[in-house]
C-alpha cells in the first residue's frame, strides 16, 4: 500500500489545476483559436506563476481567457492550500493534520504551529498589496492615457500577477512602452520583490513592528540580505556592462531605472522594459544565476531559493577555511538544513543539465539557428518560474517557447512544475520517502578530489 505524501498531493494538486484550466482555456469563449498542447502550456506557465507564452496574451484570448488565467495565476501564486482553507472556512471544515502537512511543506514553514493565523497573514497580506498595486498602477495606466475601464482591467492584471511572480502582462510587448512611467515602473518591481520575500519573512517583519517580536528572526535577516545584495550587485553589473551596448543612448536616470528592473525580474518576476535577446551575453549569463536563485522560501516565485544560495556558499567558505561547522548570521546550520540545501542545488542542477540536454535535441533546428544559449536561458526561466525569453524567431513578443516542437513544450511544462512544487518535492514524489535504515554499512574507504 503507496504511503501518503505531502509532496504527491502538492504535485497531484497542481496537475489538477493544470489540467482545469486547460479545458476552461479551451472553451470558445476563452480565446480566438488555441490547440490543446498550447493551452496545456499556458495554464502550466499561469500555475507555475512563470510568464512564458506561446500565445499573446493581449490579442489572442477573450477577456474570460484572461480572467481564467488571472485566477490560475492567484491559485498558483498563493498556494492551492490558500483556497482550499478559504472554502473549507466558509462550509464549516477543520483542517486535519494531513492538510497542515500540505501548508508546511507547500510554504516552507518550519513547523506546524498556528497555521490557520498564517493563513490568514498570506490571505490579508496578498489582498493589502494587490489592493495597492491596483490604485497606484490605475493611477499609472489613466496618466498614460488609458480610458477608465481600460486602466482599471491593466490594473488588476498587472497587480495579481506582479504580486504573484507571474510575469504575464495584458499587453503585447509587456512593459516596454511604459519606461518613461515611474508609477508603472516602480510598482511593478516593489510588487514582485515583496512577493518573492515569502509570507514567513512578511510575518517575521508585520510581528516586528506590531511590538510582538525584539528582533527579525535569522531566516529573515538572511533574506532580506540576500534580496539586497543581489539587487543591489545586479543593477551595478548591468549598468557597467550594458553602458556602451542597450543603455547607450540614454539617460542617466533612465539607464539606472531598467538597469534596477533587469536586475529584479531575473528573481522569477518575468516583467520587462526592454528586449532580452539584445542584451550582451555577459548580462544574459547573469540573468540565468539570477534565475536559478530565484525568490525565498514560502513566496510566490521559483528557483533554489535565496537562503539556499547563501547556505551553500557559507559551506563551501567554510570547508575551505578548515571549519568543522557552517554559520551564517552568528548562527549554526544544522546538518539537516544543510543537507537539505545540498540536495535541492545538486537535484535542481541534475534536472536542468538533463532538461536541457533532451530540448537541444528535440530543438535542433533552433540550435543550429541561434547556438544554444537561449534554449539554456529558456530552461532556467521555466525553472526558476521566471517568463523571461530571448524571444521567438516566428512571432514578436512571444516567448521562444512558441517555437518549439510539443516534446520541448512538455520538457519545459516539467520543468515549470518542478520549479513551481520545488525539485525536492518531485524527488520525494518519484522516489518516496523511506524511513531509517535499519542496517548501517560499514564506512567505505574512497579518494575524493
Amino acid at each position: 500500500m503507496t504511503r501518503w505524501s505531502p509532496f504527491r498531493s502538492i504535485i497531484f494538486v497542481y496537475i489538477g489545476i493544470i489540467l482545469t484550466g486547460t479545458i476552461l482555456l479551451l472553451l470558445p469563449q476563452s480565446s480566438y483559436g488555441i490547440s490543446f498542447i498550447d493551452a496545456l502550456f499556458t495554464s502550466t506557465s499561469a500555475v507555475c506563476v512563470t510568464g512564458l507564452i506561446v500565445k499573446n496574451t493581449a490579442l489572442d484570448f477573450t477577456l474570460t481567457g484572461k480572467c481564467i488565467i488571472l485566477f490560475l495565476i492567484q491559485i498558483g501564486g498563493l498556494g492551492y492550500m490558500v483556497f482550499a482553507t478559504l472554502f473549507m472556512k466558509i462550509i464549516g471544515f477543520k483542517l486535519d493534520i494531513k492538510k497542515d502537512l500540505i501548508v508546511k511543506e507547500e510554504f516552507g514553514l518550519l513547523d506546524m504551529s498556528n497555521i490557520p493565523k498564517f493563513l490568514r497573514l498570506v490571505i490579508l497580506t496578498t489582498l493589502t498589496f494587490e489592493l495597492g498595486g491596483v490604485i497606484l498602477l490605475f493611477t499609472g495606466f489613466s496618466q498614460a492615457g488609458y480610458p477608465p475601464n481600460e486602466a482599471i482591467s491593466h490594473a488588476v492584471f498587472h497587480s495579481v500577477s506582479a504580486f504573484c511572480n507571474a510575469g504575464f502582462s495584458s499587453f503585447s510587448g509587456n512593459l516596454a512602452n511604459f519606461g518613461n512611467s515611474p508609477l508603472i515602473v516602480w510598482t511593478v518591481p516593489f510588487l514582485f520583490i515583496i512577493g518573492g520575500l515569502g509570507f514567513i519573512v512578511l510575518e517575521n517583519i508585520s510581528e516586528r513592528i506590531k511590538g510582538l517580536r525584539n528582533h527579525l528572526s535569522e531566516h529573515t535577516r538572511i533574506v532580506l540580505f540576500t534580496t539586497m545584495f543581489l539587487i543591489l550587485i545586479g543593477t551595478i553589473i548591468i549598468f557597467v556592462v550594458e553602458d556602451g551596448n542597450k543603455l547607450s543612448h540614454l539617460s542617466l536616470m533612465r539607464k539606472i531605472t531598467i538597469s534596477f528592473f533587469t536586475a529584479t525580474t531575473p528573481r522569477t518576476a518575468g516583467f520587462s522594459l526592454i528586449n532580452i535577446a539584445e542584451l550582451l551575453p555577459t548580462t544574459l549569463i547573469l540573468l540565468i544565476i539570477f534565475m536559478f536563485i530565484g525568490a525565498s522560501p514560502g513566496g510566490t516565485g521559483g528557483g533554489i531559493k535565496t537562503t539556499t544560495f547563501i547556505i551553500i556558499n557559507a559551506y563551501i567558505i567554510s570547508k575551505l577555511r578548515g571549519k568543522q561547522t557552517v554559520n551564517v548570521e552568528k548562527r549554526r546550520i544544522s546538518e539537516e538544513q544543510l543537507n537539505k540545501a545540498l540536495t535541492l542545488f545538486f537535484i535542481s542542477l541534475t534536472l536542468i543539465v538533463f532538461m536541457i540536454s533532451i530540448i537541444s535535441f528535440s530543438e535542433r533546428k533552433i540550435v543550429e539557428e541561434r547556438g544554444v544559449l537561449p534554449i539554456v536561458f529558456e530552461e532556467l526561466s521555466a525553472f526558476g518560474t521566471v517568463g523571461l525569453s530571448m524571444g521567438s524567431s516566428r512571432l514578436p513578443n512571444l516567448s521562444l517557447s512558441h517555437d518549439f516542437s510539443p516534446i520541448g513544450k512538455l520538457i519545459l511544462m516539467l520543468t515549470m512544475i518542478a520549479g513551481r512544487a520545488g525539485p525536492l518535492s518531485i524527488a520525494a514524489t518519484v522516489l518516496g520517502r523511506k524511513g531509517r535504515e535499519a542496517v548501517k554499512h560499514p564506512l567505505a574507504k574512497v579518494q575524493v578530489g
